[in-house]
């Protein structure tokens, strides 16, 4: 074995992996939070608006994803396989797509952003407030983008840390931003929810360019010269594995939309109350998303090696570590509930219905580990199709379909859109566990 795979192997270890992973997830969870908290000082009404541009956010991250996704399993496979050349042009390909993506992105959310917004049917202030965050988030959406690629193709070369200090660092700054165009210090004004996106607009920009810097320092800047030697099958494969891989996303995330515009009938009260409790709940599954994340890429580079059998065992135990952390976790964070929630609000309504959403928590992340482990390993394989279909037939039938059936139809409120989720989460998630096990993702290997 040469010295640079053994250095790779190292790389590729899966604590080596996960803990710079989950320290930024850790991380871009205290942000939102703290988006959250500061909005909650200076206006609960911003509050549930950001609550309702959430998932749109996160459709942004999807769709970068869509590049990303794709890049990351290939380029790991590549380089388990010892085939660096290939790993580069996927590289280059992935940058060339980000960009077009960025562009694209940018002009929906600029054009449209008050139509997207009006289909919530928000009370007038909110609806304002909600205008004002993604007019501004929406249309820079290409630097959340090419910093998604541009970290992506530093993790599937084993360099997991490089993005964690960089979003540490940004992180820090975009708190401090925060707090300057929301608390008036040192006499400055106040610039309320436009300020908010632009700080973390600015952050986001710098944070990309220090992830190309880091490219560069590691000798693994995509360089665009070599464009015309990509082949067309490269495109093709990186757009075909994310975009199946956005499908279940993007699936996912519109359920959430959907199931939010039912929670949004429940009353402002229970809007509030499901914003914090997502929040919170972020904070209690970070370890097994990490974990998953880790679990994705270390699965692309033994299947690379052919190391089938071990990583089959090896994904198995992570789903255990991950399934005691998530319920261990949401566990003491009910126990906390009360406490936590009246850092953001004092309304006893709201903490009332929080505190229930963050007890049936313990029921719905003991469920999300089995997706956010094994459908990761699946992904990891090059097996993106079956979670696919399964994904959207279980989201739409079970958790949309449960929220309308027990939050509306009989009218358990934002508990049973609660509850309608952890179905969702279970039933999908047993079926992915089933799948694993089945090694039918043998037959997916990409190169």
């Amino acid at each position: 074995m040469s010295d640079s795979s053994q250095t790779m192997n190292k790389r590729m270890n899966i604590v080596a992996l996960t803990w710079p992973i989950f320290v930024e997830a850790l991380l871009r969870n205290a942000l939102n939070t703290s988006d959250v908290f500061m909005l909650s000082g200076y206006s609960d009404l911003a509050v549930s608006a950001v609550g309702v541009i959430s998932p749109i956010s996160f459709f942004i991250i999807i769709v970068s994803m869509m590049v990303s996704t794709g890049t990351g399993i290939l380029i790991a496979q590549y380089n388990g396989a010892g085939r660096s050349g290939d790993a580069e042009h996927v590289g280059i390909a992935s940058v060339i797509l980000g960009f077009a993506v960025s562009i694209i992105l940018g002009s929906l959310f600029f054009f449209f952003s008050d139509n997207i917004v009006g289909l919530f049917g928000l009370e007038p202030q909110v609806a304002e407030y909600a205008h004002q965050y993604l007019i501004i988030s929406g249309t820079c959406a290409g630097f959340v983008t090419t910093s998604v690629v541009f970290s992506t193709i530093l993790r599937s070369h084993g360099f997991s840390r490089s993005p964690m200090l960089i979003n540490l660092i940004f992180g820090v700054l975009n708190v401090i931003g925060n707090y300057c165009v929301l608390y008036s210090p040192f006499g400055l004004p106040v610039y309320g929810v436009p300020g908010v996106a632009t700080v973390t607009v600015i952050s986001q920009l710098l944070g990309a360019i220090c992830m190309w810097y880091l490219l560069i320092k590691k000798d693994l800047k995509p360089r665009l010269s070599k464009a015309t030697q990509v082949l067309s099958s490269t495109y093709k494969k990186i757009l075909r594995l994310g975009v199946m891989n956005a499908g279940e996303i993007l699936s996912y995330n519109l359920s959430q939309m959907v199931i939010i515009y039912f929670v949004v009938q429940m009353g402002t009260a229970s809007l509030t109350a499901f914003t914090y409790a997502q929040n919170l709940a972020r904070f209690t599954f970070a370890f097994s998303l990490s974990l998953g994340q880790a679990s994705q890429i270390q699965t692309s580079y033994f299947v690379g090696k052919g190391w089938n059998n071990s990583i089959l065992i090896k994904v198995q135990k992570y789903f255990v570590v991950g399934f005691l952390a998530s319920v261990g976790v949401s566990t003491l964070f009910y126990l906390g509930s009360e406490t936590l929630l009246r850092v953001f609000t004092e309304d006893p309504e709201v903490i009332t219905l929080a505190m229930g959403l963050m007890m049936g928590s313990i029921l719905l992340e003991g469920g999300r580990v089995f997706n956010l482990i094994f459908i990761s390993a699946l992904k990891g394989t090059g097996d993106v199709k079956y979670p696919v279909q399964v994904g959207i037939l279980c989201m739409w039938g079970f958790g949309v379909g449960l929220t309308y059936v027990f939050g509306i139809y009989f009218g358990l409120g934002v508990i049973g859109a609660w509850l309608a989720i952890a179905a969702d989460e279970w039933i999908r998630g047993i079926i992915m566990a089933f799948r694993w096990r089945s090694r039918i993702w043998e037959r997916f290997k990409l190169i």
